[in-house]
């Protein structure tokens, strides 16, 4: 009696947590695997280029700008990630990406999701190559991204979904370097700038994207109801804002050269991905 008693209440919360999966009252829990792989071009933008050098003869201050054409004809980038058997950075292929959502009405989710990568992290250290040169970090990223998705039935349990999303992303860091300094010259500017005794780089860059994208829920592991797989591909139109300033000093000379660089830049690409989803049953927050 106590085993069919015991038996009862777990079929019990097992049907309250199932439920009917896309029905209205349900939430989602997503989580990232890291297993995804993306392809961007750009599409166009400006760039805004600004040198001063002060030392004690006086100031010297250059400057330019053009459209990204000017100095690209196009630029590509392409990404993946495909190891299916190494979890060991598993907080990062979790947690990047993680979002969360709500069934307002049958079939018809809202959500948010979160990219925590690299969530305001310092890091200490010294090069190995370079005597006594010690290098600090400071960088803070977060990016939202609220979603609308649409989900229809198919056979065996399953469904699939269409989804529309736009994003809203931050990306800060700071960098300081002290020692005998190489700086290496800017992707877009004139030449080797020599050798240095402090760096400071300041990066600010915003990004919005917007995004359309269309997947399968495949209910598996004898969960039916509660867990799915969620394989996804889909397109972003992407536009970015980055301004970075750096600041150079020389001690022999007494010279500071400070740097300053804004780039735009519009750019599209597609993406596929696996994530994992977790489906609640309405009354799951209750218990």
């Amino acid at each position: 009696m106590r085993k069919i008693f015991t038996l009862a209440i777990v079929a019990l919360f097992t049907l309250n947590l199932s439920a009917q999966k896309i029905e209205k009252g349900i939430w989602q829990i997503e989580i990232g695997t890291g297993i995804q792989g993306n392809y961007n071009w750009i599409t166009g933008g400006s760039i805004d280029y600004k040198q001063t050098i002060i030392n004690p003869s006086g100031s010297i201050t250059t400057e330019w700008d053009g459209d990204w054409s000017d100095f690209y004809n196009s630029e590509t980038d392409l990404g993946f990630n495909l190891d299916f058997t190494n979890f060991s950075n598993w907080e990062e292929r979790f947690l990047n990406g993680i979002s969360f959502g709500y069934f307002v009405a049958d079939g018809f989710l809202i959500g948010l999701g979160l990219d925590l990568d690299g969530l305001n992290t310092k890091d200490d250290y010294f090069h190995v190559s370079d005597t006594n040169t010690q290098l600090k970090i400071n960088k803070f990223d977060l990016g939202v991204v609220p979603k609308l998705r649409y989900y229809i039935p198919i056979p065996k349990g399953n469904a699939v979904f269409f989804e529309t999303s736009f994003g809203l992303g931050i990306d800060n860091r700071n960098t300081y370097e002290e020692g005998h300094i190489l700086i290496p010259p800017p992707a877009t500017t004139f030449g080797q700038l020599g050798t240095f005794d402090t760096e400071e780089v300041i990066t600010n860059t915003f990004t919005t994207n917007l995004g359309i994208g269309f997947g399968w829920s495949f209910f598996s592991f004898n969960s039916r109801e509660i867990f799915a797989i969620e394989p996804m591909i889909g397109f972003n139109i992407n536009s970015s804002t980055t301004r970075e300033e750096s600041i150079y000093y020389q001690d022999a000379i007494d010279q500071t050269t400070t740097t300053e660089e804004i780039t735009k830049t519009s750019s599209m690409g597609a993406y596929a991905k696996i994530k994992l989803a977790f489906y609640l049953g309405r009354h799951f927050w209750s218990h």
